[in-house]
């Protein structure tokens, strides 16, 4: 009898699945085509359709479907063999006993789900609610049985309990984010409740987490709620790594050559089924790095069709320069007013196709926006079209394209080139503006040294914050060396000097300066703490106590989720590997630890989050 891996090779065409991957062209009785792992000019990666196997002569990797799979995918074994089963027509068994890794575990537990929920909506009396709800908004039979939209009933404990009785155990279901870990020995109880359910599914086709909609009878019972809750972060699901809809949409890209990206998943699956297939949504959040090079696996082309109002405005300028920096050509999808691509396709969809058919590059849509609200015959008018429009020129990656926009910007406003270019804003001015760079890393990084400077300066400006503050703000929470030093020794200084006095003590800026250098502080702290008293002075001289006590904690919670996201990616990287040790007991003590940590830390980030958005 033929192993799972061998049967699905049996079925496969080794050519067919590397085709959308790599562009193959056919060399005699070969196929070749430029290697994805690694830069060349030249194809050196050749296929041979007989031996079902290819090999690259230029970096050396090779292998049959299967080390392919694992290379591009950057997936394990297992995880290829599910990626490939569907695709052959092969079921494979459930993994149990040891052996099996979390991440199946929780693959199955959400599939699992994902039929339950599906089923509730479709056959049980508890799912008339959301069927009447889909059925007002327009969802086709067809739609709902294609993307599996299901329901989850205002229930504590029905999914709970049916996916324990198919075996699953308690940390497995919590795990993949269905249920939240019940305080006092409660045990665990559903997270999503009254929801109409949208499974999230990663480019290859498993549930990886669900969107729940809230159902407008439930609305008010469940106030603390929005009315759109994601899965949390688990060890499969990442907000900032998927684009809703990308598994259905893919193949329509490439045929395009232009994916449409959306806010809502309602956007998305409404254009599905009216047969804009190339679309898919971000869910509500701007476009990411990791989600700008998954889409370079399908297109160079984005167009971005956000509503516009402010929150839509800000995903466009974040999109786009994501696009900028990926070499990627960004179009934006002007909508009649105040419609979001749901209502425009459903009302007049003529509408919708004459928006696609104007899309326009980004830029000139940012141009001609700020040609129309300025009165470039005026001075005043051309240097507020150039402020607006050279910062977003200088993000622009590619040479050439850079170029363009600088010339078009030049004739716009008759200024010239030269004195365009002269004034461009270089990377750090950058920075400065937009407080954000164009990575993604180094834009955190920046983001937590401009928050922590701002909490040290406001400590400093109103230091009866810091008993209230510092014993819930460790110091490795401060990002950037000298803000932590300073940081230190402000809370040293206070309990010092202004907690423990006898008599009641001003904390005076010159008095915690001399002090400083009277530790022996280098000259470089002592100069850091002079630049924080010109940003007291520049932004918080007029500020209210009330109003510096609610920037600090603010600031404080965000700096606080900044460290625990990087908390629980390094427990997640730790996660995976103590899962490649073999089994035993103190491997699995140690796994369960960190995967209650894991869990712990997405909680608490959740909640934090809601706190900020409030």
């Amino acid at each position: 009898m033929l192993s799972p891996a061998d049967e699905i090779k049996s079925r496969l065409d080794i050519i067919e699945i590397m085709r959308q991957y790599v562009p193959l062209k056919p060399a005699g009785t070969n196929f070749v085509a430029r290697c994805p792992f690694h830069n060349e000019k030249t194809a050196s990666l050749n296929v041979s359709p007989t031996k079902q196997v290819w090999h690259c002569f230029g970096c050396g990797k090779g292998g049959d479907l299967f080390s392919f799979i694992m290379e591009i995918e950057k997936i394990s074994f297992i995880e290829a063999l599910r990626l490939l089963a569907p695709r052959a027509g092969v079921i494979l068994k459930q993994e149990s006993g040891p052996e099996a890794s979390l991440r199946n575990k929780v693959l199955d537990v959400l599939e699992q789900a994902t039929v339950f929920y599906h089923d509730i909506f479709l056959k049980h009396h508890t799912g008339e609610l959301a069927r009447d709800y889909a059925s007002n908004r327009g969802l086709s039979s067809e739609i709902i049985n294609d993307w599996k939209i299901g329901y989850a009933p205002d229930s504590w404990d029905d999914l709970v309990l049916h996916l324990k009785k198919l075996g699953f155990k308690d940390k497995e279901i919590v795990a993949a984010g269905l249920a939240i870990d019940g305080e006092r020995n409660r045990g665990i109880y559903n997270r999503f409740r009254g929801r109409l359910m949208f499974p999230i599914r990663e480019v290859n086709g498993n549930v990886i987490g669900f969107t729940g909609r809230l159902l407008p009878q439930f609305e008010q019972q469940q106030k603390q709620q929005g009315k759109y809750v994601n899965s949390p972060q688990t060890i499969v699901y990442d907000k900032g790594r998927v684009l809703f809809g990308l598994d259905k949409a893919k193949q329509s890209i490439r045929e395009n050559d232009l994916i449409i990206v959306v806010e809502g998943q309602m956007d998305c699956i409404t254009a599905h089924q009216f047969g804009f297939v190339n679309v898919v949504a971000s869910s509500g959040t701007a476009l990411t790095e990791e989600q700008a090079r998954l889409i370079k696996r399908f297109t160079n082309r984005v167009a971005f069709a956000f509503d516009m109002d402010l929150a839509g405005r800000q995903a466009l300028e974040r999109g786009s320069e994501q696009a900028f920096v990926n070499e990627l050509e960004a179009l934006a999808i002007s909508l009649p007013t105040g419609k979001d691509p749901d209502e425009c396709i459903r009302k007049n969809i003529e509408d919708w196709k004459s928006s696609l058919e104007k899309a326009q590059p980004v830029m000139e849509y940012y141009l001609k926006e700020a040609l129309t609200l300025n009165d470039i015959e005026t001075a005043s008018g051309k240097r507020n079209v150039v402020k607006n429009i050279l910062p977003k020129v200088s993000r622009i990656t590619n040479i050439v394209e850079k170029d363009f926009w600088l010339k078009k910007l030049s004739q716009a406003v008759d200024v010239g080139e030269a004195f365009l270019r002269e004034a461009m804003p270089k990377p750090s001015d950058v920075k400065e503006i937009l407080k954000e760079t164009k990575e993604t890393i180094v834009a955190a990084r920046n983001r937590g040294e401009i928050l922590s400077e701002q909490l040290v300066a406001l400590l400093v400006a109103f230091p009866d914050n810091i008993p209230a503050i510092s014993p819930y703000i460790p110091a490795e929470q401060i990002v950037g060396q000298s803000s932590q030093v300073l940081y230190r020794q402000l809370v040293v200084y206070y309990n010092k000097n202004i907690a423990r006095a006898d008599d009641e003590l001003v904390f005076s800026f010159g008095a915690f300066r001399s002090w400083l250098i009277d530790q022996g502080f280098s000259a470089s702290d002592v100069e850091f703490l002079d630049r924080l008293a010109i940003l007291i002075e520049t932004q918080f001289a007029e500020l209210s106590a009330e109003d510096a006590n609610n920037a600090i904690k603010s600031i404080q919670n965000e700096l606080k989720r900044s460290y625990l996201n990087r908390r629980m990616k390094a427990v997640a990287k730790l996660i995976g590997e103590i899962e490649s040790q073999p089994s035993g007991a103190e491997r699995d003590e140690r796994l369960e630890a960190l995967l209650k940590e894991f869990n712990d830390l997405a909680e608490e980030i959740r909640q934090i989050s809601a706190s900020l958005s409030e």
